[in-house]
């Protein structure tokens, strides 16, 4: 049934709880879990600093350690399991064609992340998400 669970990732307490419970899935059906982090390529530079290839290096360089201390838990499990930066322009477009082009069965993801107002509410990636993707998507709170 979910052979494929994508995990969209973000350090947030909504994308913990969605790995979580994506976890238990993948442990009852065997299932292969991604987890994917979201890294912009399109950054407004309004003020001087870092440059934008260094600023890019520096969000992939974060988002790799972050994903890292996840892997002890899922090898610990033994949850088949990828790690994965993702570029793109839009987090939603991203995110879709990620789970369009790997055939992932069911995306697991919190209903709001890092960038979230609390009085909406789902956060505008997991609406995104939700109304754009083929395949079901299980929204953790």
């Amino acid at each position: 049934m979910f052979g494929h669970i994508m995990v969209p990732y973000d350090k947030s307490e909504y994308s913990k709880r969605a790995l979580e419970f994506a976890m238990d899935l993948a442990k009852k059906y065997s299932s292969k879990i991604s987890i994917v982090t979201y890294v912009p390529t399109h950054i407004d530079f309004s003020e001087e600093g870092l440059s934008y290839v260094e600023t890019i290096k520096l969000l992939k360089q974060s988002a790799t350690y972050s994903l890292g201390k996840l892997e002890p838990e899922l090898q610990k499990l033994g949850i088949p399991y990828e790690i994965k930066v993702v570029e793109g322009v839009s987090v939603t477009e991203t995110l879709v064609s990620y789970a369009d082009m790997h055939k992932a069965d069911v995306i697991v993801m919190g209903s709001r992340g890092l960038g979230g107002f609390k009085k909406l509410l789902l956060g505008s990636t997991a609406s995104g998400v939700l109304q754009h993707s083929k395949c079901p998507v299980l929204i953790v709170k």
